[in-house]
């Protein structure tokens, strides 16, 4: 390099907390340090490093194997040096961070990029997770789950050793393959008319939504809309897809402290779970699969679900015609007095709410398992 180059800048020696007026000459491929009239040091140009152009912000020069730095402001001499010194890189970044085209360009991407990662590559890592994890992790979590509900939103079940037998009889023949010891009956309380399905495949009903369903088809379109669940493993992989998404803004931010509560929670997590509506959709699709192999009508999950919005909505004359009057001799022990709630717990919907909390989307699934039953006549 024989043109002479001179920058103006301020020498911070990084030993005190002095700053000095100095000045920096480049000449003959050597570069000279002169703060206060003297001399410092004088090296080569290749042992120099001048930290990346940001707007118009101090820039810093560094030097091999000493101590302190240069700061400097002076751009246009700086950007003559940074090209003796062979940075070009530096110099292409600054300029396409300068060019509004690549600007726009680069926020498209990263949108996208974002966009991408939480639409298809969190579920989709969620998924295979799911079908990963050890059975004694999906017993403990399940066992959690439950204790933690029974003491808080479950009550033993009012449904008489007979009427239980029937419908675990009528569950085993409809799905052979489920253990049917894991069935488990409660009486909702505050759940109200509910069915769940646990990490571990446990799958609970409440005696209200038994007392809700008049035929035992309708059982079993709820039934085999929860072996959906079971079978996609949504509760993990909707657990899970959480999970993701706040360890990757504690990752951002730095805040790591929340996820440790997230396992303490866990049963809670569970207990309250809401499933989306690809998941709701995709095992009310499970639940009419089963209803036709077996040789039953989609109708009957279309009508259950119906019900559940009728009750929701506090119907009283437009409900549907085939759910029965209240204390009916025919409903057996332990329902009619359900049935009674039932239409009891019309007058504010409280109960029903909660089902729907964990069982969005009533409307669309309603219209969905219609047109499938339509399309199948």
């Amino acid at each position: 390099m024989n043109q002479t180059i001179v920058l103006h800048g301020k020498w911070q020696d990084g030993a005190t907390s002095s700053v000095l007026p100095a000045e920096l000459h480049c000449l003959e491929g050597r570069v000279y340090l002169i703060a206060n009239g003297e001399e410092l040091m004088g090296l080569p140009l290749d042992l120099v490093q001048i930290t990346p152009k940001l707007g118009r912000t101090p820039r810093y020069l560094t030097f091999a194997d000493q101590r302190g730095q240069f700061e400097c402001e002076d751009h246009s001499g700086l950007d003559q040096l940074d090209k003796s010194i062979g940075s070009r890189g530096y110099g292409i970044i600054h300029r396409l961070e300068n060019h509004l085209g690549m600007v726009v360009f680069a926020t498209v991407l990263v949108a996208g990029i974002i966009w991408g990662y939480f639409t298809w590559g969190v579920p989709a890592a969620s998924e295979a997770l799911a079908y990963r994890l050890p059975a004694d992790l999906l017993d403990r979590s399940a066992q959690e789950t439950l204790s933690f509900m029974e003491e808080y939103s479950l009550e033993p079940t009012a449904l008489s050793d007979e009427r239980q037998a029937e419908i675990r009889a009528e569950f085993s023949a409809f799905a052979p393959s489920y253990p049917i010891e894991k069935l488990r009956f409660y009486r909702g309380a505050e759940q109200g008319a509910n069915a769940f399905a646990l990490p571990d495949g446990t799958i609970i009903f409440t005696d209200e939504i038994i007392a809700l369903a008049d035929t035992n088809d309708e059982l079993l379109a709820v039934f085999g809309h929860e072996l959906g669940h079971v079978a996609h493993r949504h509760s993990l992989r909707q657990v899970i897809q959480g999970s993701a998404v706040s360890l990757t803004f504690a990752l951002i931010t730095g805040e790591v402290s929340a996820l440790g509560d997230l396992l303490l929670t866990a049963p809670v997590v569970f207990s309250q779970l809401s499933y989306s509506r690809q998941f709701e959709l995709e095992s009310d699709a499970h639940a009419v699969d089963m209803l036709r192999e077996s040789g039953r009508s989609p109708e009957a999950l279309a009508t259950m679900l119906s019900k559940l919005y009728y009750s929701r909505t506090n119907c009283s004359e437009d409900c549907p015609a085939n759910e029965s009057e209240p204390g009916t001799d025919s409903a057996p022990a332990g329902e009619s007095e359900m049935r009674k709630d039932k239409n009891e717990n019309r007058e504010d919907g409280s109960k029903w709410l909660r089902y729907l909390s964990t069982h969005p989307h009533l409307e669309e699934r309603i219209a969905i398992t219609k047109y499938k039953e339509r399309e199948s006549d």
